[in-house]
């Protein structure tokens, strides 16, 4: 096995947690991206004093994760089998959860292999790919999975990656077929996923404790959903008893997603109490600014990256902007939740410039909560693996 020196930087990165490697790491930065893609890197300090063993996976986070700092660990089906057990009995109490049966089985390198994530939803699986080197060791992640979960009804699978002639993205591999939709619990709220027809299945796992959160505040307030998807946010609120709720997102599909969210809980749309709005999200602030509008709680969970006939948003480039006018819209008394899963818009930059904005604006605004990702998510101490930034703001005066 070659030895791969990398630079101080890069091993006190690794000491601190971090997993990622990208080629600036290697003091060699074209023999590290010549590796093929699951080759085993053993990886030295400038002194070839051992620091790590790296797994070349390449996406465009990086070209490797480290996988251990123990030199007699190696990545193999033991490996694999082990880090699957260990992230089983991590989610022991979500299985025993009555409530909430859709869950992150295996979240990628907080788990201990980057580059694969995968979710239960009442009892079926999917498979998450990102890179073809990782996928290479599918046969052992099935056969781990069925041995540790002989529950599972059936798995699916995504490959995230560039494919070959004859591969398929997206499609059902092993068991059963699901139900369209299979209706799952989260927090005692059902929701409708669909596996097997695109990338997204209906519901962000990870935004489920902010749910929650809203779930609990929102009674007797007006919500404001923005890039609401299949309304999440919205279905949440309703529950918890808002007597208003406005789902706004430009895709012809989200008036049929949002709806079936709500009637899965009973819950008529669309209706006065429970607006569906298809239309481009930053058309609909124009019109609640010229309305004079205001609510209760404005939540915002926009793409990193957003193209439709009129505007181009980027979260790093437009999310001051885009703040500007949800803080207009948020009522006095009222709260804003500033989200974004852009990797790299890190945590400290969003929160500074979100002060920019309060510093500015002529209410008074407070950041109440910083929401973390829920339990069934574990992160490495890498910001790209720390992706999600929620950010809750009450609004003073």
């Amino acid at each position: 096995m070659r030895l791969h020196k990398l630079t101080n930087q890069a091993v006190k990165r690794i000491e601190s947690g971090e997993k990622l490697l990208r080629a600036e790491d290697f003091v060699l930065q074209d023999a590290a991206r010549g590796q093929k893609e699951g080759t085993i890197l053993q990886l030295v300090d400038e002194n070839k004093r051992f620091v790590a063993k790296a797994f070349v996976s390449q996406q465009n986070k990086g070209l490797a994760w480290v996988f251990t700092q123990h030199e007699k660990i190696y990545f193999n089906e033991d490996f694999i089998d082990n880090c699957i057990e260990d992230a089983i009995e991590l989610r022991a109490s979500y299985f025993d959860d009555e409530e909430t049966t859709a869950f992150r089985l295996f979240n990628g390198e907080g788990d201990g292999i980057g580059g694969v994530t995968i979710d239960w939803y009442a009892g079926f699986v999917q498979i998450n790919w990102y890179t073809r080197a990782i996928y290479n060791e599918r046969e052992w992640f099935v056969t781990v999975l069925k041995h540790y979960l002989p529950e599972i009804k059936g798995i699916y699978e995504t490959k995230r990656f560039a494919l070959v002639e004859g591969e398929v993205a997206i499609e059902h591999t092993d068991g059963e077929v699901a139900p369209s939709p299979i209706v799952i619990l989260e927090n005692n709220i059902r929701y409708a996923i669909h596996l097997g027809e695109e990338w997204m299945t209906g519901l962000f796992l990870d935004q489920r404790e902010v749910r929650r959160f809203i779930q609990q505040q929102a009674q007797d307030m007006s919500v404001l959903n923005l890039f609401s998807y299949t309304g999440g946010f919205s279905v949440a609120a309703a529950v918890g008893g808002a007597t208003k709720t406005v789902s706004v997102d430009v895709a012809n599909r989200s008036l049929e997603k949002t709806q079936e969210q709500f009637e899965l809980n009973g819950i008529m749309t669309p209706s006065d109490a429970h607006e569906i709005r298809v239309m481009d999200v930053f058309d609909y602030i124009q019109y609640a600014k010229r309305h004079q509008l205001q609510f209760d709680w404005v939540v915002c969970d926009p793409p990193s990256f957003a193209r439709t006939k009129q505007y181009q948003f980027s979260v790093e480039r437009d999310y001051q902007q885009l703040a500007k006018d949800l803080f207009d819209l948020t009522a006095v008394n009222g709260f804003c939740v500033i989200s974004t899963n852009h990797s790299g818009y890190e945590k400290k930059q969003l929160i500074q410039d979100m002060n920019h904005v309060i510093q500015a604006h002529q209410g008074d605004f407070q950041l109440i909560q910083v929401a973390t990702m829920p339990s069934d998510f574990p992160t490495s101490a890498d910001e790209a693996s720390q992706y999600l930034k929620v950010l809750i703001y009450y609004r003073v005066s």
